[in-house]
């Protein structure tokens, strides 16, 4: 179990070379793994009753995990949110390992907590929750002017944390705005509502949603989905109509959710009215960034999200659209101490100096973890290295490949588009001649497609359903891509369609 100083040094080096070849194999490595029926054969096994050398192990890492992983940090790589991760990101990861801090208590993690504060602060002006100080330059961000709230009077001191993920994210966010908005929750539960607690979000909603309602003890019957438009907006005036309607049946409406970045077409909500709906009604108003939030780096498209800055929770995910390793989320809120009244405990067998020592960093009293890995190191070292400039590049570029492939769809007679081009993503379809109007038939084969570009691995797409329709789901999530790879990606989709045009 203990190393020597030369071998950590001789092992690292190897590592690096690995990680080094790693990235240089992705422009041509088959992005899915070619026989995944085996992966027990290979990894399992009983637990190892003797050690095996380092570099022996280190082998098995080249030749058995990187073969059978799934790549999708390729820049053929146009699926879900998943990025190629920065390179300082990596390595981030490796440090914070090494010092193994536990970011719970500041006591654990003193200089950790401080970089945390930095990140959730340089978040936090990224949308827009408050300016720098007077007479400070940002570091990452122009900060817009500071807005104050508009619905209920939550505080002025914007805070967060990180988290594992926009799921983790999105439930601290609508825990708050439960606990905020009925008194008595935290301790009695939601029986101290006189009636059912529900909140509101459009039919696009991330499944997070869902398992947030069930975990805040609402039910599914509690998240009330609200219809879209064409483009896959909520429509504000169903919104209040079914406040209105909730409303006079009993419940007890307590929260309204808007999408920057749907999971299907990048979709973005109208920000800004669901902002003066919440005011309106005196509801809490949480904002689901975790993809589009990084848009706002850029100056020429950070418009897209106005309205953002009048919520009172945001969830964003660094490791999606910021390329930050997994795992890295954030739950950014106007209040800080509204984070603190929701997940505040006094554990008995926990020293007072713990409490005592700069409260406002320990951590674990802002959010659901108890320990808490370093994971803001990897999101600190990112926007330090990248700068918002470089951020802003990335984001240009990638929202310009969407509108690259947009292009060659409406020029193509075998090509449909099925949305416009948002942040990023875009879906359309391959439509043969021979299939027009044949809706079933052209579900089924974008189904082939994608199956038979992925077995192929030159190239990654999703599927999804939009208008109740099967589309190919585009998304440039990868700051290594070029409109070379969408051609690429356009070429596997005209092959798999000639090959699989008829059912098998």
């Amino acid at each position: 179990m203990e190393w020597t100083e030369d071998e950590i040094q001789r092992f690292g080096r190897e590592v690096a070379d690995l990680i080094a070849a790693y990235y240089v194999a992705l422009e041509t490595v088959p992005i899915s793994p070619r026989d995944p029926s085996k992966l027990d054969e290979i990894f399992g096994g009983p637990l190892p009753e003797e050690g095996t050398d380092p570099f022996a192990l280190l082998e098995q890492v080249r030749t058995k995990l990187l073969p059978n992983s799934f790549h999708l940090a390729s820049p053929r790589y146009f699926g879900l949110f998943n990025p190629t991760p920065t390179v300082i990101g990596v390595f981030a990861d490796a440090i914070a390992s090494t010092i193994n801090q536990n970011m719970a208590a500041w006591s654990h993690g003193p200089a950790g907590s401080h970089i945390e504060k930095a990140v959730i602060r340089w978040l936090a002006d990224l949308v827009g929750f408050g300016a720098q100080p007077s007479g400070t330059q940002p570091s990452v961000t122009q900060p817009s002017v500071t807005q104050p709230s508009v619905t209920q009077p939550f505080g002025t001191q914007p805070f967060g944390t990180m988290t594992s993920g926009g799921s983790i994210a999105n439930y601290s966010g609508l825990k708050v705005a439960l606990n905020e908005s009925i008194p008595g929750v935290r301790s009695e539960g939601v029986r101290a509502a006189a009636g059912r607690p529900v909140f509101y979000v459009s039919t696009q909603a991330h499944y997070s949603l869902d398992k947030t309602a069930d975990m805040l003890g609402i039910g599914l019957e509690g998240r009330r989905l609200v219809e879209c438009d064409a483009d896959a907006r909520i429509i504000p005036q169903a919104l209040e109509a079914k406040i209105a309607a909730d409303r006079a049946a009993g419940m007890i409406p307590f929260c309204v959710v808007g999408i920057a970045g749907t999971t299907t077409s990048g979709a973005i909500d109208p920000l800004d009215q669901l902002a003066a709906i919440s005011a309106r009604h005196r509801l809490w108003y949480h904002v689901d960034a975790a993809w589009g939030g990084a848009v706002r780096l850029s100056r020429r498209h950070r418009s897209l999200l106005d309205g953002i800055e009048r919520a009172d929770s945001v969830t964003l995910d660094p490791h999606k659209w910021f390329s930050v390793p997994y795992s890295a989320g954030a739950i950014l809120t106007r209040d800080g101490a509204a984070l603190r009244r929701t997940f505040e405990v006094k554990p008995h067998y926990v020293s007072d100096r713990i409490f005592a020592e700069h409260e406002d960093l320990n951590l674990f009293q802002f959010g659901v973890a108890g320990s808490r890995r370093l994971d803001a190191l990897k999101v600190w070292l990112s926007l330090r290295n990248v700068g918002r400039r470089g951020y802003e590049e990335a984001v240009d570029r990638q929202l310009a490949l969407a509108e690259y492939l947009a292009e060659k769809v409406a020029s193509s007679p075998d090509l449909e588009a099925m949305s416009r081009p948002s942040l990023g993503v875009f879906c359309f379809r391959l439509v043969p001649p021979a299939l027009r109007g044949k809706h079933d038939e052209l579900d089924a084969l974008q189904m082939r497609i994608q199956s038979a570009v992925e077995r192929k691995g030159r190239a990654w797409i999703s599927t999804s359903v939009l208008g109740g329709r099967r589309v190919i789901r585009f998304c440039a999530t990868s700051y290594l891509s070029r409109e070379r790879h969408v051609d690429l990606m356009l070429d596997e989709v005209r092959a798999a369609a000639e090959a699989g045009s008829r059912p098998a």
